[in-house]
């Protein structure tokens, strides 16, 4: 069983037969309307060393000698080669015999290589800012190549939380272009082969602090 816990921003709890890892943990006051809650993880991973994708320090790591297999993926922050904004690492894990590929804030649509790469995914995080971040046509236009089973954004305003960076409503951009979406009202679902009837899932809360 693979549970999946939304904590905001591209902060992301991955849990597999009692272990677990954590993507992207922000630091405090990064992001507006987050503050990330207490957690407790086998592994953390950050994409890159921003203040909202980096603060590793803020989980509880408890030691295991539970091991899965990802690749890491190097692509740039922005439109210029990461010459604005440098690079960011996409992690590509096989979990439960899943393949989860989680990609930080990719900026700009991979070349044909790395689309290759990450063709079959099962599951893909990615981001919709449209600013920071590649838009929500863009991850379309991702999707389209690489044969995904299953989409889930991240990294945009969250209206239920008042949360994120403004972004133009990417989230409802997103929605209309994808029509059919699993939208949950609650921040954790685990995952079954239910969900790959629909093209994307949308959390619509993030696990706040309490």
């Amino acid at each position: 069983m693979v549970k999946i816990t939304y904590l905001g921003h591209a902060c992301l709890l991955i849990q597999h037969n009692n272990h677990s890892f954590v993507i992207d943990p922000y630091q405090d006051d990064s992001v507006p309307g987050l503050k990330l809650p207490r957690v407790s993880a086998n592994y953390v991973f950050c994409t890159h060393d921003h203040h909202d994708h980096n603060a590793k320090e803020l989980v509880n790591i408890i030691p295991t000698d539970y091991t899965f297999s990802y690749k890491t993926i190097t692509v740039p922050h922005d439109h210029h080669n990461g010459q604005k904004r440098g690079l960011n690492n996409m992690y590509l894990f096989n979990i439960g015999g899943l393949r989860i590929l989680h990609t930080g804030d990719l900026g700009c649509i991979p070349n044909e290589n790395i689309l290759k790469e990450i063709s079959g995914v099962d599951i893909i995080f990615a981001p919709i800012n449209g600013f920071y971040t590649i838009s929500a046509q863009e991850l379309l236009k991702i999707c389209e190549i690489i044969r995904h089973r299953l989409i889930v954004p991240i990294h945009y305003y969250n209206e239920a939380n008042n949360s994120g960076y403004p972004d133009g409503n990417q989230i409802d951009i997103f929605k209309d272009m994808i029509h059919d979406y699993l939208e949950v009202n609650d921040y954790s679902i685990e995952i079954d082969e239910k969900l790959f009837d629909f093209k994307a899932l949308i959390f619509a809360q993030a696990l706040q602090e309490k």
